[in-house]
């Protein structure tokens, strides 16, 4: 009898896969061989589910070895394979003589002589495989021992078919769950993309946009210059990178978002292997492995007049996009070559300064236990902007388990009062959040001297001061360590009153000087504390005295959060208020940290 027909048919294998079980140990349905087994008084039972080319047993008593092991045989050994063809059940007393069964396999090799088995069936009557009960010796079975068979064969198919029902609601479950994602990404895109200041801004708020939803490893955003050359808006979060590495390429070399442009169609790679086969050139499956993906799509940016560019978007694991994602997609790519003519449009009419002063002001983390407030206030020049910057955000917890997850503190100062230090700081900020998050545990020491690595290797004169430390809870407060390049001393009031300026430090930021250590330095910071940390433009410099000049920033806060109970916000407002009066010679970064 030729089984392979039935065994192979797509809906009986849908609900084979749907069951969830293969060849390993399922204690429930384990549970029914064992019952079988004791009802009947035979050595061997088996739930025995058959595939297109196997039979497995994720419930079996007394199979010899290496099958009870393996928990699976070919259909060469599968007496049970006939009563998944027929939908019928198969009752023979001596298998040995029997025309459909004396050959198979089984006979000899598992010691199958006497042979009992029940259909196991889903809700629509396709069969899953059998419940079995084997003797090696010759029987006549009863009816009574049959209806017991038949009867554990039905409860064990319920328990099957339930575990089918489960999967189904719970794949429906997903299915409208990401269906609910993929809208409310559809509705966000309008609101967060429209919402950009400039082209690095929409990179951002594009990555965020589709990170939570759709798990991407890379996304990218290309555009098409004035010139026909293609431009990679670089992400604000890496140092280093495909736009980096590749920052602009023709329309006529062979990379999927150059084709994708082109051609005004969706570019899908599927893998690697896609990337040979389609034509693509070396340098770019170098780059993919290099980025470490495994699929990605790409999607043109269509203007009101023209192709914009392209929105890449890349997974490092096999990815097959549904209907409702493509779907997604393009509407994302839509209000995202909306937003770039926007942005376009926004920039030839407000200056780079109003820009770059805007995104110094972003607003730093909520971390339980922390009030932390900031300031930025820019001279008086044409430019409006400088190079005092202040930056808070949260690193990974250590891979080990050693510690929580750091608070990262950073006030720093590039020298200059003009566009040129505003964008050496943005470059120097970027890199020094990127060295942070590579190797966290290394300290801030180590990723001071990696930014000044990175500067003179990028040939960038990043001269002028930092103060860059790690915030972490301990016992009875917090642990603060810190590196300081030649930057003003770090303060901290107490809430006793007590006053700490804390000196430590290192020489300055400069192109010339090799600098080949830096230093950590460590000290508990007690519960309710103030640590304030700020630019030089705080301080006058018309005065000779700096240990003056920093009592009296001290004196100012203690009035400030102690005696008046101002807000910590408010607070740092009225101290540069009073500090700073009618000085408008030099721009200020303040960062301030209340500590619960």
């Amino acid at each position: 009898m030729d089984t392979t027909p039935r065994l192979t048919d797509p809906a009986r294998l849908r609900s084979v896969r749907e069951t969830g079980v293969g060849p390993r140990l399922d204690a429930d349905l384990e549970r029914f061989a064992r019952l079988a087994s004791a009802a009947l008084g035979t050595p061997v039972a088996l739930v025995s589910i058959l595939e297109a080319d196997r039979q497995v047993f994720p419930g079996q008593v007394g199979l010899p070895e290496p099958w009870a092991s393996a928990r699976q045989t070919p259909l060469s050994h599968s007496v049970c394979q006939h009563v998944t063809a027929s939908a019928a059940p198969l009752v023979v007393a001596d298998t040995r003589i029997l025309e459909l069964t004396r050959t198979n396999l089984a006979v000899p090799d598992l010691d199958v002589v006497a042979y009992a088995g029940m259909p196991l069936t889903d809700a629509d009557g396709e069969v899953f495989g059998a419940l079995c009960a084997i003797d090696h010796e010759p029987r006549t079975w009863s009816p009574e021992e049959l209806q017991v068979l038949t009867d554990l064969a039905e409860a064990c198919s319920a328990e099957l078919r339930l575990r089918i029902a489960l999967r189904r609601v719970a794949a429906a479950h997903h299915e409208l769950e990401e269906g609910r994602r993929r809208s409310e990404l559809m509705l966000r895109a309008a609101v967060v993309l429209g919402d950009a200041t400039g082209l690095s801004d929409l990179r951002q708020r594009l990555r965020d946009l589709v990170t939570e939803p759709l798990q991407p490893s890379y996304v990218g955003l290309s555009l098409v210059r004035d010139d026909g050359r293609v431009l990679r808006v670089p992400d604000p979060g890496q140092s280093d990178g495909l736009e980096l590495r590749h920052a602009t390429y023709s329309l006529d070399e062979a990379w999927p978002t150059s084709r994708c442009i082109g051609e005004q169609r969706t570019i899908v790679v599927a893998d690697t292997a896609q990337l040979a086969t389609d034509g693509y050139t070396p340098r770019v499956l170098e780059e993919w492995r290099a980025l470490g993906l495994q699929a990605a799509t790409c999607l043109p940016l269509v203007g009101s007049q023209r192709v914009l560019g392209a929105l890449t978007l890349g997974w490092d694991a096999p990815h097959a996009a549904a209907l409702t994602e493509e779907a997604a997609l393009r509407s994302v790519a839509a209000f995202a070559a909306t937003a770039v003519e926007r942005v376009g449009a926004i920039e030839q009419r407000i200056t780079a300064a109003t820009q770059l002063q805007r995104s110094m002001l972003s607003v730093p983390p909520a971390v339980d236990g922390l009030e932390i407030a900031t300031l930025y206030r820019p001279a008086a020049t044409a430019d409006l902007v400088g190079g005092d910057w202040y930056d808070v955000h949260r690193l990974p917890a250590p891979a080990d388990g050693s510690g929580p997850s750091p608070v990262v503190l950073t006030v720093g100062d590039i020298t200059g009062h003009d566009m040129r230090a505003a964008a050496v700081m943005g470059q120097v900020r970027s890199m020094l959040r990127q060295a942070g998050s590579d190797r966290p545990e290394d300290g801030p020491a180590h990723a001071v001297l990696a930014v000044e690595a990175a500067a003179r290797t990028l040939g960038l004169d990043a001269t002028g001061t930092l103060v860059h430390g790690h915030l972490v809870p301990d016992a009875d407060g917090w642990t603060l360590t810190w590196a300081n390049a030649g930057h003003p001393s770090p303060l901290v009031l107490a809430a006793d009153g007590s006053r700490t300026v804390l000196r430590q430090g290192d020489v300055i930021l400069h192109p010339d000087l090799r600098v080949e250590e830096r230093h950590d330095h460590r000290v508990h910071l007690a519960r309710g504390s103030v640590l304030l940390v700020h630019t030089d433009g705080l301080l006058d410099e018309r005065r000779p005295d700096l240990d003056e000049m920093l009592d009296e920033v001290l004196t100012v806060l203690a009035r400030l959060v102690h005696d008046e109970g101002l807000p910590l916000d408010r607070a740092v407002e009225q101290l540069a208020d009073e500090l700073l009066g009618r000085r408008s010679d030099d721009d200020v970064a303040i960062l301030a940290v209340r500590l619960a």
